[in-house]
């Protein structure tokens, strides 16, 4: 078929994308300008309560408004709560977005993070595995080759059942998940050559030429290659100086690594992650990292919210706000997009209130999004929910209008095309969602 002739019949359909569609995606491709050249992701996974966070409701019935009390930011109009004093004095520096939820039915926690961390809704299985925003980095806007293009600390499946690992892109565009980090022995294991370069690369070279022939079946296998691929990654991170510096945390001052880790609790009641994650990010940006994402802690508090709140808020407050701090010093702010959310936020009204173990539950039609850095706009407040702070009533925004936004901030087309396993070509973001363009500079 000659081109004129598949501009001609552009307009039929082509497993539910136009031909024009596809040739207006691959043309225009990633051409825009990407105000965002690296992005850190802070999950909260379970859900963190807006209600005792950025979406106070002093004047709400005591069931609603909960124990904390609203203290003013820098910036006028925007309360948070009292367990956010660091990021009160820095409101000046990102915008809180009150107004996407993904109206899920209440509870499903394993389809929420799949949407939010893709753009698309996804489901465990029994969908396209659609995949996440770094994924599409590694493979359309990739890092350079000593560093991991998406790295992920520790945990990336909270909730989804293993989901997020995996995407129709292939193995080759997964994450770096580095779970060592949790231990410090482990550490210091991987910043430490275990074999001699030399020796090392024999070794590699001796083990490709003894699996040369199994694989010469399997060469056009996409699976085969994308794991081929993932190795050989992962074969030059291991020789990457680059990357040993970033992950090394011993000659941080000790006062800088005290700013991060001054508010972890001794003791605490849920499992609260690693406070060192959020310094450790900073540094594989300033490497040179595209994207970097990490679960901190679990939020799906049911009974003790309080309880807990008062343990994970304020390791939360103390390291966004150095991390913030950091980033906005080296100059590396106004290019990295900086995001903390969950994939819900918690019930309004509070179950037992009148009991010490309070709490409440999970509650899909309202949360909220913190987002600085990397072309979003500083001091600004996007959307407003209701006085009970139950529904959205301002500047509703499905979660696809995220996703496109965070393309657009990064320089992609989100009508890109890519395809299936199946060579079925999808859009990185399938509905045409508007922008959430009063969160942009």
């Amino acid at each position: 078929m000659i081109r004129r002739d598949f501009l001609r019949i552009g307009g039929l359909g082509l497993c539910g994308i136009g031909a024009l569609d596809v040739l207006r995606a691959q043309t225009l491709g990633n051409n825009k300008q990407a105000k965002a050249k690296q992005m850190i992701v802070c999950w909260l996974g379970g859900g963190p309560p807006h209600l005792d966070m950025f979406d106070m409701k002093p004047d709400a019935p005591e069931e609603y408004r909960g124990l904390f009390k609203p203290i003013q930011t820098k910036v006028v109009g925007l309360q948070v709560g009292e367990l956010l004093p660091e990021l009160a004095k820095r409101a000046d520096k990102f915008t809180v977005i009150r107004s996407v939820s993904t109206l899920n039915k209440p509870g499903d926690h394993a389809q929420a993070p799949l949407y939010w961390l893709t753009g698309n809704p996804r489901l465990t299985s029994g969908s396209d595995e659609y995949p996440m925003y770094g994924s599409v980095i590694n493979k359309l806007k990739p890092g350079s080759k000593d560093l991991p293009s998406f790295a992920v600390l520790d945990e990336i499946d909270v909730h989804t059942h293993n989901a997020l690992s995996r995407n129709f892109l292939g193995w080759a565009h997964s994450p770096l998940i580095m779970q060592p980090l949790k231990d410090k022995d482990a550490i210091t294991q991987m910043l430490t050559p275990q074999l001699e370069l030399q020796a090392f690369e024999s070794q590699t070279n001796l083990l490709k030429k003894l699996d040369g022939k199994l694989r010469r079946n399997d060469s056009q296998d996409e699976v085969i290659a994308g794991l081929d691929q993932y190795q050989q990654t992962a074969f030059n991170l291991l020789r990457s100086p680059k990357l040993r510096q970033a992950l090394d945390i011993s000659k941080e001052p000790a006062s800088s690594v005290e700013r991060y880790t001054k508010n972890k609790p001794s003791k605490a009641r849920y499992p609260i992650g690693d406070p060192l994650h959020f310094l450790i990010a900073r540094k594989l940006v300033e490497a040179g990292v595209p994207v970097v994402h990490f679960n901190l802690g679990y939020w799906d508090w049911h009974g003790d919210n309080f309880t807990a709140g008062k343990q994970q808020i304020p390791m939360f407050d103390s390291c966004m706000a150095a991390l913030l701090d950091d980033l906005e010093e080296r100059g590396l702010l106004d290019s990295t997009i900086v995001l903390a959310l969950g994939e819900m936020g918690r019930k309004p009204k509070i179950d037992n209130v009148k009991a010490v173990g309070a709490g409440r539950d999970h509650w899909d039609y309202a949360q909220f999004v913190l987002a600085a850095g990397g072309g979003f706009k500083r001091g600004a407040i996007v959307g407003a929910t209701d006085k009970l702070g139950e529904r959205v009533v301002d500047k509703f925004y499905k979660v696809e209008s995220f996703g496109r936004t965070l393309y657009h901030l990064l320089g992609i087309d989100a009508d890109t095309i890519v395809h299936t396993p199946t060579k079925r070509p999808v859009k990185l973001i399938l509905e045409d969602a508007p922008l959430i363009k009063e969160a942009l500079i």
